[in-house]
């Protein structure tokens, strides 16, 4: 084999190399980089788990009887403690009913002669 030979069989397998490491590189990346995605997928899963938990109790017509209960005590509650300290409104005169709004005229058609 002479020098030349010696040398490009060289270099062609330094740039084989080259392109392996390259490709195992980026592969890497790509690993690292779904890893990632997959764990952000799981994230959202487990909160979408929990905001469709969450929306079944809430659904729940006694949870709902029992916070509207709550919140119709807390009002009476406060109810008088507000009816004290405002005055009663003056009566308000009747609204007059809203008008309809006038459709918009179309344009007249030309009469050709």
């Amino acid at each position: 084999m002479t020098l030349f030979r010696i040398i490009a069989v060289l270099a062609g397998a330094l740039v084989l190399l080259l392109f392996v490491v390259i490709l195992r590189a980026e592969t890497t990346r790509l690993h690292y980089a779904i890893a990632q995605c997959e764990r952000r997928a799981d994230e959202v899963r487990q909160e979408l788990l929990e905001a469709e938990l969450e929306l079944a109790r809430l659904r729940n017509p006694t949870r709902i009887r029992q916070q509207m209960e709550q919140a119709v005590g807390q009002a009476a509650a406060e109810e008088p403690a507000a009816a004290q300290a405002v005055a009663k409104p003056k009566p308000a005169e009747k609204a007059k009913p809203a008008e309809r709004p006038k459709p918009p005229e179309r344009p007249r058609r030309r009469e050709r002669g």
